[in-house]
């Protein structure tokens, strides 16, 4: 299994994880009650990232 899918999957465990908890981090934490745009799309950003991983 290529590090890359590693890489991928971590990535993926990590974006459930922020769906979970309700925040997720960029350059700062987003919290998903008080600012629902940035917390999506840094959690669309994580997704793209992680997606990309397969496709490498």
């Amino acid at each position: 299994m290529p590090w890359t899918y590693m890489l991928g999957i971590a990535l993926m465990l990590w974006v459930c994880w922020d769906l979970i908890t309700g925040s997720a981090w960029l350059h700062r934490e987003y919290h998903r009650s008080s600012e629902p745009f940035g917390y999506w799309c840094t959690l669309l950003l994580w997704l793209g990232v992680a997606v990309s991983c397969f496709y490498w």
